[in-house]
């Protein structure tokens, strides 16, 4: 009689677990699978966006695919019965005591893509980006100099590498370019650089509609070294002897003097340029599959992003992002702190640079 009781007194906590378990899942798998679930879309992004650069290299258009919807469906379910024969109770009187305990687990999640095309596509991919969308990204505390290097094209009369995959010529940055890079970083790290932004207004009766106006501030400064770097950077963008302020605007001449010009990449070519200095496998170039990669000279910025080239899969220690392309294994290396830092910005300036109506995946995880 004692071993049944101790049977029955085990079948009833064992209920009650499985009960209790099933009750806590919900809340459990909500922790879990929001923070899975961004890592593995971070991963696919930087994936895509190495992908689409090596793509361009072997002079093949870019493809995206955005995830629209992801649906974490999962279903958790227990069992339990018990069954009694006879009277096992009565000592001699015969009979049994059984029963069941079971516990189901499901997880079948469900992504949904769009691919993105048409006027999107060419909003998003083919457009020069706006200055006034690209330098706020200074007072964030981005480097100016790789920000600047990867997305201008001409900054007033300095102008930046033009670099082809075709193979073709192409052209270097000017010594000017060069020197004001610099001489901007000095300028950011000492906090003599900053940027302004004006909304854009709405039209009234008396006031026609203003557009969004950006400003680069050199603000008055009694260290001589700022103010020698200061006076470079004036004397490189043709501003006025003590200009503090000057209006950015796009294009390569200004309109009347304290305007800045700049003449702004889109997300295409800063890929293409960056595609540009990427290693490729000599028998690729050999057999004219791709061009001989681009060397940047000594006066020219070097390049931000830095991808090497590999016949094998790179280890999770070695490679930040890899991705695999005709046989050969592409990625960016772990410990290459300036390439993962510049590869990043390339991520944030994708993200401001998208206008489509549509918005980020849905996540849908459900707690019950």
């Amino acid at each position: 009689m004692t071993l049944f009781r101790y049977l029955g007194c085990a079948f009833a906590i064992g209920t009650l677990a499985l009960s209790s378990c099933s009750s806590s899942i919900g809340p459990h798998n909500m922790r879990r699978d929001r923070l899975d679930y961004e890592k593995e879309m971070s991963r696919q992004q930087n994936q895509e966006m190495l992908f689409n650069i090596v793509q361009l290299r072997y002079s093949l258009s870019p493809t995206l695919i955005e995830p629209t919807q992801i649906i974490s469906a999962y279903t958790a379910e227990t069992s339990s019965s018990a069954n009694i024969s006879g009277t096992p109770w009565i000592q001699g009187a015969g009979g049994s005591l059984g029963g069941s305990l079971g516990y189901s687990y499901s997880d079948s999640p469900t992504v949904t893509y769009q691919p993105v095309s048409g006027i999107q596509f060419s909003v998003n991919i083919l457009r020069p980006i706006s200055p006034q969308t690209l330098l706020p990204l200074i007072s964030s505390g981005l480097p100016v100099d790789t920000l600047l290097q990867m997305t201008m094209q001409s900054i007033g009369p300095a102008s930046n590498t033009t670099s082809t995959i075709a193979g073709t010529e192409g052209k270097e940055a000017s010594i000017r370019f060069t020197y004001l890079l610099r001489a901007l970083r000095k300028l950011q790290a000492g906090n003599a650089l900053s940027i302004r932004s004006i909304a854009p207004t709405a039209a009234t009766k008396t006031q026609p509609a203003q557009p969004e106006r950006t400003f680069i501030l050199l603000p008055h400064s009694s260290s001589p070294e700022i103010i020698e770097l200061q006076g470079q950077v004036r004397q490189a963008l043709q501003l006025p002897t003590g200009c503090e302020q000057a209006e950015v605007i796009y294009g390569r001449t200004v309109d009347h003097p304290g305007q800045v010009a700049m003449v702004t990449r889109s997300m295409l070519s800063i890929w293409e340029d960056v595609a540009s200095t990427m290693e490729v496998p000599q028998k690729m170039v050999d057999k004219g599959v791709t061009a001989p990669s681009v060397v940047r000279g000594p006066n020219e910025p070097q390049p931000a992003i830095i991808i090497h080239c590999s016949p094998t899969r790179p280890s999770n220690e070695q490679a930040y992002t890899s991705v695999e392309y005709e046989g050969s294994w592409y990625w960016i290396a772990k410990d290459d702190l300036a390439s993962k830092l510049a590869f990043s910005m390339l991520q944030f300036i994708h993200a401001i640079a998208e206008t489509a109506s549509v918005k980020g995946a849905m996540v849908t995880i459900p707690s019950r």
